[in-house]
């Protein structure tokens, strides 16, 4: 909201608030981005994730619902608690000075694609099929 923002200025930090972003445009933001933050506190499992580590962007998540899932070893996540704003601050900082090599990122990616997942699928169900014959 405009209370960050504010701080931005005041700590003269180089932040750009885009705001919403086409399809079409997503992949040209996230090839450019230092670091994706995902600081909620409430929520399912963000493709968002996957797509920042398809294109090698390094993420900094909160420990809430499946984000500790999709960002695996493809950045930090941090635990809710009475200094999570800080120590969520202190592990951007953290993943601006030393990110895991865009290979490594991409890696967590892929474990998301979805011909495997569907491949992991079929095996399963074969598996089953084969115990009941």
């Amino acid at each position: 909201g405009p209370e960050i923002k504010k701080k931005c200025v005041l700590y003269n930090l180089n932040i750009l608030f885009k705001g919403t972003v086409s399809p079409e445009e997503m992949p040209l933001w996230l090839n450019v981005l230092d670091a994706l933050v995902v600081p909620s506190r409430n929520e399912g499992f963000p493709c968002i994730i996957s797509e920042a580590q398809a294109c090698g962007c390094p993420v900094v998540g909160s420990n809430a619902g499946g984000i500790p899932e999709a960002v695996g070893d493809g950045g930090l996540i941090v635990d809710d608690g009475p200094n999570f704003e800080e120590d969520f601050s202190f592990a951007v900082i953290q993943m601006l000075e030393k990110p895991p090599s865009r290979e490594q990122i991409r890696g967590q990616a892929l474990k998301f694609d979805w011909d495997l997942i569907i491949r992991k699928h079929i095996d399963l169900y074969e598996d089953m099929l084969k115990q009941h014959h």
